[in-house]
């Protein structure tokens, strides 16, 4: 069953498209060994989360590090976020699934608001979900 979420967002979306890194955090995973790490895409980003195209199921309440690569590719931006819906891409093979970020270093967070401003000049807003 699909739901219109849009008015439940804070945040306005920008559609973007850079391939991302999630680590899905098993609960009671001794080490990161034992988690999986997805290379996924970006859909659209907002300061509040984003909404990301993945080829396997993720469980619904998951907890994520997201790795974002920054422009020049010499690091990461690392964020935590939590998986607050999923659902099936429709025709495309795969999931999508909606990101809300978790409190994640101060740092961080700052230049992810950095991101999403320069992501905002580019784009106009959406409304897909």
């Amino acid at each position: 069953m699909e739901s219109d979420t849009s008015d439940r967002r804070r945040h306005p979306r920008f559609t973007v498209g850079p391939a991302i890194y999630i680590e899905v955090v098993e609960r009671g995973g001794r080490s990161g060994v034992d988690n999986t790490v997805i290379r996924c895409e970006t859909l659209d980003v907002s300061v509040g989360g984003l909404r990301i195209a993945v080829p396997i199921a993720i469980p619904q309440g998951a907890m994520l590090n997201i790795a974002v690569p920054t422009e020049d590719w010499k690091d990461n931006l690392e964020l935590v976020g939590k998986a607050m819906w999923v659902k099936e891409a429709g025709k495309e093979q795969g999931f999508w699934v909606g990101l809300e970020l978790q409190d994640s270093s101060h740092e961080d967070m700052a230049r992810w608001f950095k991101v999403v401003q320069k992501l905002k000049v580019r784009a106009e807003p959406t409304s897909a979900g």
